[in-house]
């Protein structure tokens, strides 16, 4: 079962955090090749989301590659013909920049973001 929420006050459109949420679980291993995803109204519900808001989100996974949509049958996950680790990487760059653009926002400088990872990295 996909465990995530909506953040309402989020600059990012709701659809598109659905897609992230969604990602997220599949490259972390919750969700695999062949795995269902909850029915359109279903996850819309859990949610609280309008049902064209979620098959938004599950039209344009599907136009990436991510999900298989079986009419009558459901949504599924398809990453067989993926080449996860790079799409992995990608994805960490852009939320590493993310962060590096909101850190060097806050007035923090490179010395202060190193120290921050290593120390992070030093409770792995």
């Amino acid at each position: 079962m996909i465990r995530f929420s909506i953040d309402s006050s989020s600059s990012v459109p709701v659809f598109q955090q659905v897609i992230q949420a969604i990602k997220l679980e599949i490259l972390s291993g919750r969700l695999q090749n062949g795995d269902q995803l909850p029915p359109i109204r279903e996850l819309a519900k859990i949610l609280k989301l309008n049902p064209n808001t979620v098959a938004k989100a599950y039209y344009t996974l599907e136009e990436e590659g991510f999900i298989e949509s079986k009419r009558g049958s459901g949504n599924w996950v398809n990453t067989k013909n993926m080449k996860l680790d790079s799409f992995r990487r990608g994805m960490l760059e852009d939320e590493f920049r993310l962060f590096l653009d909101r850190a060097l926002m806050l007035g923090a400088g490179l010395e202060d973001i190193k120290n921050l990872m290593e120390r992070y990295a030093a409770n792995e």
